[in-house]
């Protein structure tokens, strides 16, 4: 039987899955990698670094396995503010696309 500290954080792994859908996010692993296609070769992350949350691009080239630009959005947030940056700058993107 999981303790009430377990059911404390798979409920807060769950809103924050929640939350990084609502944002446009898919969960690559639930409660630690988020990410969102702005392209077919480029994508937004969202990651922990310790105890904070940091949000960047990566653009690769079609075929390559390594990205080869990176664009930092913001880092050593917490989740939120990482989300919504990472939210901004996606919909900045496409307002600038379409």
């Amino acid at each position: 039987m999981p303790t009430a500290d377990e059911l404390i954080y798979e409920a807060e792994i769950e809103q924050m899955d929640k939350r990084a859908r609502a944002a446009g996010f898919l969960t690559l692993c639930p409660g630690e990698v988020y990410t969102c296609e702005l392209h077919k070769t480029t994508h937004v992350f969202i990651m922990p670094v310790e105890d904070k949350w940091s949000a960047w691009r990566e653009t690769w080239k079609e075929g390559k396995l390594h990205s080869n630009a990176q664009k930092m959005i913001i880092e050593n947030v917490p989740f939120e503010i990482a989300l919504q940056k990472a939210k901004g700058y996606a919909q900045f993107v496409s307002r600038k696309k379409g």
